[in-house]
Formats: C-alpha cells, sequence, structure tokens
C-alpha cells in the first residue's frame, strides 16, 4: 500500500467517523431538547478535520520512485470525481431547500443554512476523492493480479 492509499483510509476513517457520530448526536439531542437545539450536535463534523492531517501522518515512501504516472492519474480521476459529486450534492441541496421553501410560502433562505450547504458540499468532495482514490488503486490490482508476467 503506498502512501496515496494510506491517506486516502485515513481520510475515510475520520470522516466516517464524524459523520457517524455527528449524526447520532443530532437523533440523541433531537429527543432530548428537540430541534434547533439538536442541530449542535453538527459540531462534531469537526473530527472530519483530522484526516487533513494524512500528509503529516504519512511520510514519503522511500525509494526513487514515489509517485508516477498511473498514481497521477489516479488522483486526477478522483479528484474529478470528488468535484462532480460535491456539485451534484450542492446543486441537490439548493434546489431541494428551494422547493422546501416554496412549498411552505417562505420568501428567504436564512443565512445559517449557507455554510451548513458549504461544509456538506466540502466533506462530500473529500470523502468522494478518498473513496475514489481506494476503488481506482484496487481496480488497477484485481486487474493486474490475474495475469501477465
Amino acid at each position: 500500500m503506498n502512501r496515496t492509499q494510506k491517506m486516502a483510509w485515513w481520510m475515510m476513517v475520520w470522516m466516517g467517523a464524524g459523520m457517524i457520530t455527528a449524526g447520532i448526536a443530532v437523533l440523541i439531542l433531537y429527543f432530548k431538547v428537540g430541534f434547533p437545539k439538536a442541530w449542535s450536535g453538527l459540531g462534531f463534523l469537526g473530527l472530519c478535520g483530522f484526516g487533513g492531517l494524512a500528509p503529516l501522518v504519512f511520510k514519503k515512501d522511500p525509494g526513487p520512485v514515489q509517485f508516477d504516472e498511473r498514481d497521477r492519474d489516479i488522483q486526477l480521476k478522483s479528484a474529478r470525481a470528488g468535484f462532480a459529486i460535491s456539485y451534484l450534492v450542492f446543486g441537490l441541496l439548493a434546489m431541494g431547500i428551494w422547493t422546501y421553501c416554496r412549498r411552505q410560502g417562505m420568501s428567504a433562505v436564512s443565512i445559517e443554512v449557507l455554510p451548513m450547504i458549504w461544509g456538506l458540499a466540502a466533506i462530500t468532495c473529500f470523502f468522494c476523492q478518498a473513496l475514489m482514490t481506494l476503488l481506482l488503486y484496487g481496480k488497477d490490482n484485481t486487474s493486474k493480479e490475474g495475469g501477465d508476467a
């Protein structure tokens, strides 16, 4: 497993832990105090920030070649996938909020919603990029195991 894969796993673990913990916290707070106070459970999404420490945790691989063309292509494809999914999530959230506000007869959206939309799009981008990195490395390894010597 190379450094890029280790960093992707690190990101997946911390982002998964942050999202699961935040979801559980919001659910528990909802039953105890109700909304809008339950949204304070989203503070556990801060755990996702530990994923950004991956370059400090995993030092560069020893050896003359640490990153080749295949690695660069995988990183490019995974970054594109992360941005595409993030854009899709942002658009769906914006249209969903717009539809909700129209049905409720609201003419304005609270500014408190905007950071949550941006945050969810950012988390989606990094999570999907890490996931695609792992999937693309896995796909390359399974195709090489079967045959050519």
